[in-house]
């Protein structure tokens, strides 16, 4: 039996606000995720997808990536809430979240998927639509840059 599109959001809804609240942070979260799901469903090659959950996370991706604010904006924005309203585990310490905050789209979408929903590289890969070495790629960049923030 196939899911209808209203089970389909409702299965993936939580960890799709999750993923977008990584990317994008808690201000924006819910409008990207509402934007690609609207976006998705509406498309009439929603119908012919097979994995419907990664396509979903790809479209939450390519909306934040899509979003037309600045880049100073977003920062500011992102390290204003980060320390106090960002989901992450608790051991994190508010420098560390600012560091995630600075990090590209692509590069939080690689370490959110990786360190916080402890998924493999295959597995983010297969979510993303991009290729593993892709994926070690940013998080090898995503590493650099949180050294090169947290030992300054």
């Amino acid at each position: 039996m196939e899911l209808s599109d209203a089970e389909i959001y409702e299965k993936h809804a939580d960890e799709l606000i999750r993923f977008a609240t990584g990317l994008v942070g808690p201000d924006d979260a819910a409008d990207v995720l509402s934007t690609a799901v609207l976006s998705v469903i509406g498309s009439p090659s929603w119908a012919t997808v097979e994995n419907k959950r990664a396509y979903l996370y790809r479209a939450v991706l390519n909306t934040s990536k899509s979003m037309g604010r600045s880049e100073m904006r977003r920062r500011a924005r992102e390290v204003r809430v980060a320390a106090s309203t960002f989901v992450a585990p608790v051991e994190l310490r508010p420098d560390v979240l600012e560091a995630v905050a600075k990090l590209s789209v692509q590069q939080r979408a690689t370490v959110f998927l990786t360190y916080w929903n402890d998924y493999s590289v295959a597995q983010v890969a297969d979510l993303l639509d991009i290729g593993e070495g892709s994926v070690k790629r940013h998080l090898a960049r995503a590493r650099a840059n949180l050294r090169k923030s947290l030992h300054a």
